[in-house]
């Protein structure tokens, strides 16, 4: 059993996405639309590596 009820593998094309765009531009990933869907990733119930470093360096978690 996937303790996210099944979609981690959204989670991932998720989070993939979000470093595809830190890539190609940079200032985006700052936007508060993309910040709350870095934050939905950081806090949700699926744990992935990098996350909460990419939240650190795209503003999306504090300090």
């Amino acid at each position: 059993m996937v303790p996210d009820g099944g979609n981690s593998g959204e989670v991932i094309s998720k989070f993939a996405a979000l470093r595809q765009v830190e890539q190609e531009a940079a200032q985006e990933v700052r936007r508060p639309a993309l910040r709350a869907l870095t934050a939905g990733l950081l806090y949700g119930p699926t744990r992935l590596e990098g996350v909460q470093e990419f939240a650190a360096r795209t503003g999306t978690l504090a300090g």
